[in-house]
């Protein structure tokens, strides 16, 4: 699988911003990515799909407390 590079893990997210990507794009700057990849191996789309997910799940989450769920 092709490894994404820093711009295109942030041009993927992008592309999904309401449904999890906001996280990456907001808060991922090139040193974290760096650090990840270091730590986990590099970024496939697979594996930038389950990044967001994971973001998306911990959104709705969160939505689901505030409302008392």
């Amino acid at each position: 699988m092709k490894e994404l590079s820093y711009e295109d893990f942030i041009a993927f997210s992008q592309k999904h911003y309401y449904i999890g990507g906001d996280a990456v794009v907001e808060c991922w700057d090139r040193k974290t990515f760096d650090k990840y990849v270091s730590m986990f191996g590099p970024i496939t789309m697979q594996k930038a799909n389950e990044i967001i997910q994971e973001y998306q799940q911990e959104e709705a989450e969160e939505l689901a407390l505030s409302f008392g769920e």
